[in-house]
């Protein structure tokens, strides 16, 4: 796996697979609007669920969120911090070095591994590949264990 989009599908593949397939109150979307992935829950308590992917390899050595003189979802939820993205939203990193290992953060957790410690609207951003010595991975399993719980909150 070299590419961003090649993780996403496979993070797609795994909610896929291993919830949505048993159960029929989540439903993931195809579009990516907002966020890479956005799962829906439709049962009584009707929410919705980001997730954020990011993909970090050596050949490219930085991990970007956010466009250069284009005002973007991903600083902006992190500059501001709306409560509702605080709950429902989780930032998923891997890395080529460690493929079998998921990084799972919330917004205050992100936050803290931003490079140079300052997020801009209107630049390209970065974090610092620090959070994967830093962030405690969670294998296949425990990933999936992780956002069913999630889910179900």
């Amino acid at each position: 796996m070299a590419r961003e989009i090649d993780f996403e599908n496979e993070i797609r593949d795994i909610i896929h697979n291993n919830i949505i397939a048993f159960s029929p109150d989540f439903q993931i979307l195809k579009s990516k609007n907002i966020t890479d992935i956005i799962i829906c829950r439709n049962n009584n308590i009707p929410k919705l669920f980001f997730i954020e992917i990011k993909y970090y390899n050596i050949k490219n050595n930085r991990i970007g969120f956010g466009t250069k003189g284009k005002i973007c979802f991903q600083p902006e939820i992190l500059l501001t911090t709306p409560k509702y993205f605080n709950d429902n939203l989780r930032w998923l990193f891997k890395n080529e070095i460690f493929p079998d290992k998921y990084y799972i953060l919330d917004n205050n957790e992100c936050n803290k591994y931003v490079r140079g410690n300052n997020i801009s609207i209107d630049k390209q951003n970065n974090f610092s590949d620090k959070l994967f010595k830093n962030v405690e991975p969670k294998s296949k399993e425990e990933l999936i264990e992780y956002i069913k719980i999630w889910l179900n909150t």
